[in-house]
């Protein structure tokens, strides 16, 4: 691109013309570039030469031109003639001309011509559009930057597969444009997408170009997925419909959303729920059962494509607090007919305790007794129901005093029975001997063949001591597979032993003296006297640098020529030397082995067999 130039025919006789132009001006408006345009005489000959015909083109067009026959006398420098012309640009404002100039030098026909291809600075046509980066529904400023005051400008935009006309054929150099919340559908899986923004600029009615421009359209936080409500459906399982509640470790729920959608275009991606311990990715899940009681709180929310995720919401239930019936104490003993304590009664007096969950008065109690001699398999009903702490008596006068009798109480609610059983001894004597002299019994009535029986309140002692201070005396040890207590079985107060074996005592270990450990982790002077053979490898390189599976074996080292040098080798051998102190054979060169092992502690039980352990106490 250029303002001004020139073209120079080739000479004759010392004579040449030349053609030179310049810019003069340029509409914007018009699209137009105004030529001076002058011609002259040039060459080496410092006299005139007569010269005719000339011919001047520009842009097709013969800006001067003269007959072979009008001649002049052409020195060097010698203007001819000089004029303006107008040039038409490119509709996108850029322009190349041509230009050619022609004479007859000393002669009547042409002799000298010239001729070229120029190129003018380009005019401004299409205004430039920029536009600020902004949030749906709110406020873009678009920029215009245009050539001419005259141009107007009409805007239009691209969004996806959606366009729109933002004005037209406006004189403000400055546009403010809010993009409709509604062009969030075009991007239905992301946050935001860049949208184009297309000036059309115009000089009156032609439209003389077009430029673009690019800004990101965000939806705003505020669009993300909805649901309309979470609900809750008990699942009542084993309780009652018509209890219309919810029971702890009884019922369950169905959690529901209801409502989810997404917003602008986007879809539900996702869901959780979570509450009562549960949680799950589904719009509805049944929990397992309600472990806690009191109020449990559901919270769900969606996702949405986007990746947005909705307000929360909530639903709440109420849980029924609910255990199993228990009996907390019992004791049945013989009595009379009144209910009168007494170790010859026919009857059986109860003393029972018990407690159970009411679940809101929902939940009743029913109680029952059964009663057998000892050595019957079948029960007889008492038909005795009973209140918890209140005595009651049962039997009807037939509970025979030479027979032991079993007592079972069961309490009974919605859900679950609960069973103890208890017994009754004989008749209380001092002693008896079994029909056919073969059973003995002390304190009862004897009831069993070659047996000798001990009521249960009765203590037996032995030279002033009782049976388990012969067996078990304090400081005892009781070892059993099974975890029932020795306190339970024999009465005493007992200490479990756990997690150690038995060594016994000496003169190297004392008697309840503790230690041992079950692993142990070997230090380097509990590890054997040992040494390693280590070969030479022919792994260096000449060079001195170690191969690549040997780097970091050892310690310090020197490369192989040096090693070669103070070993007196011939070869080139992989040595990697470390100066070591030795202590017991003094300063010497060795090379170090690659250590193995991961010091771990190992095992240190022998075989064994897990049993219970108690130590007798009092």
């Amino acid at each position: 691109m250029a303002k001004s130039g020139s073209i120079t025919t080739n000479e004759s006789h010392g004579r040449s013309v030349k053609l030179s132009w310049s810019l003069s001006s340029q509409s914007v408006e018009n699209n137009q570039s105004t030529l001076s345009w002058s011609i002259t005489g040039a060459g080496s000959a410092s006299g005139w030469v007569m010269t005719g015909g000339f011919k001047a083109v520009i842009n097709g067009t013969t800006v001067y031109s003269t007959s072979t026959d009008t001649r002049i006398q052409l020195y060097n420098g010698t203007s001819v003639a000089s004029g303006t012309t107008k040039i038409t640009h490119n509709a996108d404002g850029t322009k190349s001309f041509s230009l050619s100039i022609e004479a007859g030098v000393y002669t009547y026909a042409v002799s000298v011509t010239a001729s070229g291809t120029h190129t003018l600075d380009t005019i401004p046509r299409a205004s430039t559009v920029s536009a600020t980066n902004t949030n749906l529904n709110s406020a873009s400023t678009i920029t215009i930057t245009r050539a001419s005051s005259s141009f107007t400008h009409t805007l239009t935009y691209s969004f996806g597969s959606t366009t729109g006309t933002i004005v037209s054929k406006t004189t403000s150099t400055s546009v403010s444009w809010t993009p409709a919340l509604t062009l969030a559908n075009q991007i239905p899986n992301a946050v935001s997408g860049t949208c184009t923004i297309t000036c059309d600029t115009y000089n009156g009615s032609t439209k003389i170009g077009s430029k673009t421009c690019t800004l990101t359209l965000t939806v705003p936080a505020s669009v993300k997925p909805t649901m309309t409500s979470v609900t809750a459906t008990r699942v009542d399982g084993d309780v009652p419909t018509a209890w219309a509640i919810y029971v702890q470790n009884k019922s369950k729920a169905t959690v529901t959303i209801n409502g989810a959608a997404g917003a602008y275009g986007s879809t539900i991606s996702s869901y959780s729920i979570s509450g009562g311990g549960y949680s799950s990715t589904a719009s509805s899940f049944t929990t397992g059962l309600l472990a806690a009681s009191g109020t449990i709180t559901f919270t769900a929310k969606v996702t949405d494509s986007r990746g947005r995720v909705s307000d929360a919401k909530t639903v709440s239930i109420s849980v029924v607090a609910y255990s199993a019936p228990s009996f907390s104490s019992y004791i049945s003993q013989r009595a009379t007919s009144a209910g009168v304590i007494n170790d010859d009664g026919t009857y059986i007096r109860g003393l029972i305790s018990f407690s159970y969950a009411t679940c809101s008065s929902k939940n009743t109690i029913t109680c029952a007794t059964y009663y057998k001699k000892s050595s019957a398999t079948s029960w007889t009903n008492a038909n005795k129901s009973f209140s918890s702490g209140t005595a009651f008596t049962f039997g009807g006068g037939a509970i025979s005093t030479e027979s032991s009798y079993d007592v079972k109480y069961t309490i009974t609610d919605a859900f679950t029975t609960v069973t103890i059983i208890d017994m009754v001894s004989t008749a209380s004597v001092l002693m008896d001997f079994k029909a056919g002299g073969k059973g003995i019994a002390i304190g009862k009535v004897s009831e069993k063949d070659k047996t000798l029986e001990i009521a249960d309140s009765w203590e037996l002692e032995v030279h002033g001591k009782k049976l388990i201070d012969y067996i078990y005396p304090i400081g005892s040890i009781y070892l059993s597979v099974n975890s029932t207590s020795p306190a339970t079985l024999f009465g005493g107060s007992w200490t479990q032993l756990k997690d150690r074996f038995l060594l016994g005592a000496g003169s190297t270990y004392s008697s309840g003296a503790t230690g041992g450990a079950a692993t142990h982790k070997l230090s380097v002077a509990e590890m054997p006297s040992h040494a390693h053979d280590t070969p030479f490898f022919n792994n260096m390189t000449n060079n001195g640098e170690m191969k690549s599976d040997f780097i970091g074996v050892f310690g310090k080292g020197v490369t192989a020529s040096q090693a070669l040098k103070d070993t007196g080798q011939t070869s080139t051998m992989e040595m990697w030397w470390i100066n070591q102190t030795n202590t017991a054979e003094g300063n010497e060169w060795a090379y170090l082995t690659s250590a193995k092992g991961s010091g771990s502690a190992h095992n240190n039980m022998p075989p064994y067999l897990v049993v219970y352990m108690w130590k007798r106490t009092a």
